[in-house]
């Protein structure tokens, strides 16, 4: 974003992987987020921003209610940071987050999903995973678009861990965890032992890579 209250690229990126390490702990702890500062921290609330609607994974995947604190934080940071025009990625993300608290029912005011899901495959698979977080979010256009396509999802997938983007590959695969219709030659589960294995330094990675593994353990039963 350009506009994150003139706090450097580096911190806010220290600040997106620090909180994203925290949502990963309370999915393992099955508790709620705890973050080190306040929530009206200008690079914590860009972080939050940047993570959007995975700031309340912990309790959107545990059916419990989100904490007060959980949802002072996206608040704070949807208010801080509207979507900027032009960028598909930031008003889906805005839109994602606003659902996520309640804000907007699914299906209202939902961006254009064309300009990240009628595109070549390569192109998708690296804009889906970006916005893996919409994944677990209520059906959306993206949605649709990610069980329309698939195979071009897969081919996105198989061809990230082939080069070891270890981000594209954890976001293409919580996606893939998300919709029917993956095929079992693709050893989805496989996949995404191995991308945790390599990429887990990362805590995004290791944060997508958690929700998939839930979601897949979800719709096993």
């Amino acid at each position: 974003m350009n506009e994150l209250l003139d706090t450097s690229a580096r911190g806010v990126a220290e600040g997106v992987r620090e909180l994203a390490r925290a949502v990963v702990r309370a999915l393992d702890d099955e508790a709620p987020l705890e973050v080190e500062t306040g929530s009206d921290d200008p690079v914590l609330l860009a972080a939050a921003r940047v993570l959007g609607a995975d700031v309340l994974a912990p309790s959107t995947l545990s059916a419990r209610a989100a904490t007060e604190p959980e949802v002072a934080l996206l608040i704070g940071a949807v208010r801080a940071f509207p979507p900027q025009e032009g960028s598909p990625t930031s008003q889906w993300t805005y839109w994602g987050a606003r659902v996520a608290l309640g804000e907007t029912r699914g299906g209202a005011d939902e961006p254009d999903p064309g300009p990240v899901a009628d595109v070549p495959w390569p192109r998708l698979a690296h804009q889906f995973a970006g916005l893996a977080a919409l994944s677990t979010v209520v059906p959306s256009a993206l949605t649709a678009a990610a069980a329309r396509r698939v195979e071009d999802l897969s081919r996105g997938f198989v061809r990230a861990v082939r080069r070891g983007d270890w981000p594209q590959a954890a976001g293409t695969g919580r996606w893939l965890a998300a919709v029917d219709g993956v095929p079992s030659s693709l050893g989805l589960d496989a996949g995404l032992e191995f991308v945790e294995m390599m990429g887990n330094a990362d805590a995004r990675v290791a944060l997508d890579v958690r929700v998939a593994r839930i979601l897949r353990r979800s719709r096993a039963r």
